[in-house]
């Protein structure tokens, strides 16, 4: 019966410090794989000369702006999500990227998602668009093929599992989860 209880009480312990990680696995856009096995994956189609794309993502190309209010990454929470209008729900849990709790707006067609800086600030960490009515500064939505967003923001991307992933300095990213020949999702992304 004591081997019983103690194999019960492991069993609890393990389950518990599972499901206490999962939520530190991903973000919304979780269709993309953990950094640690992405990296192994991460390829480079870039031309093959290493020339720059002529069209190269900027930092105005990681702002997102919806309705005449303008998001940009690594703000603060509070004043990025001011303009936005009020939240469909606003979900929480503890934070892998420090001490508080990363955050979630959610707003129809798509979310944003904080983290807490050192100094417990809330930041914009992410915006997730699966809304085909809107679009980037170039004008690819949902719905766009992926010819359509390379023509629009060049070769120079990094193929990341299913996303074409643009760097545009600063730690942030543009990418556009590609299924099917078509973008499903627009991700918006801050490295913490």
């Amino acid at each position: 019966m004591k081997r019983i209880l103690i194999a019960m009480a492991a069993t609890a312990l393990a389950l518990t410090s599972a499901f206490a990680l999962a939520g530190c696995g991903s973000s919304e856009s979780s269709k993309a794989e953990s950094n640690s096995t992405v990296e192994s994956k991460v390829e480079d189609v870039t031309k093959a000369d290493n020339a720059p794309s002529a069209a190269a993502v900027t930092a105005d190309d990681v702002k997102f702006t919806v309705n005449g209010a303008t998001v940009e990454l690594n703000s603060e929470l509070e004043t990025a999500v001011a303009g936005l209008g009020d939240p469909i729900e606003i979900t929480s849990q503890l934070s892998c990227h420090g001490e508080g709790e990363d955050k979630t707006y959610t707003y129809d067609g798509y979310i944003v998602n904080s983290y807490p800086d050192a100094n417990g600030t809330d930041r914009v960490l992410e915006v997730v668009v699966s809304a085909e009515n809107l679009t980037t500064n170039k004008g690819i939505h949902v719905g766009s093929s992926a010819s359509e967003v390379v023509d629009a923001y060049g070769k120079g991307y990094k193929e990341i599992g299913v996303y074409y992933s643009y760097d545009a300095g600063n730690k942030m990213e543009l990418r556009f989860l590609i299924e099917n020949d078509k973008v499903t999702e627009i991700d918006y992304y801050y490295n913490v």
